[in-house]
């Protein structure tokens, strides 16, 4: 691989080749099922990622409404099977204020859907949300990208 040093100024695009082929500048790319970007948020990773969450919890809408199942069994349901679609990955986030309203309001329309009562969503909220408790200590939140 050959990366030529340039004394331009930093706002053009690097010339990288390997066996000299030269590779194509993007603005994102997906790599190992995260999206990185070239400005280095993840704004767009993490949209993605409530996305697929959200069409987890759709697909088990049966689960949800049913009455026969304890709320103690769908909550370990959330856990298990839409908490680790959404947080794949999260430890490399780099978290602005608004990525955290995001997660938040998803957060809030999972138990939505299983809970009809805020009260009873707010009590049940820190019991599943993640494996070690809490989706923000999952997270590593930079100071430095927090807007």
């Amino acid at each position: 691989m050959h990366i030529p040093a340039s004394k331009e100024s930093s706002n053009v695009e690097p010339d990288i080749k390997i066996d000299r082929t030269s590779l194509e500048n993007v603005d994102n790319f997906k790599y190992l099922g995260s999206i990185k970007t070239s400005d280095g948020t993840c704004t767009k990773d993490i949209n993605t990622r409530i996305a697929m969450a959200k069409q987890g919890m759709v697909s088990l809408n049966n689960i949800w409404k049913d009455k026969s199942i304890p709320k103690p069994v769908k909550f370990k349901l959330l856990k298990t099977l839409v908490w680790p679609r959404m947080l794949y990955g999260c430890e490399t986030w780099t978290m602005r204020k608004a990525d955290e309203l995001k997660i938040e309001a998803a957060e809030m329309w999972f138990f939505q859907k299983i809970t009809k009562s805020a009260l009873e969503r707010q009590k049940n909220k820190w019991k599943c949300v993640s494996r070690n408790g809490d989706w923000k200590d999952t997270t590593i939140t930079s100071k430095r990208k927090k807007a």
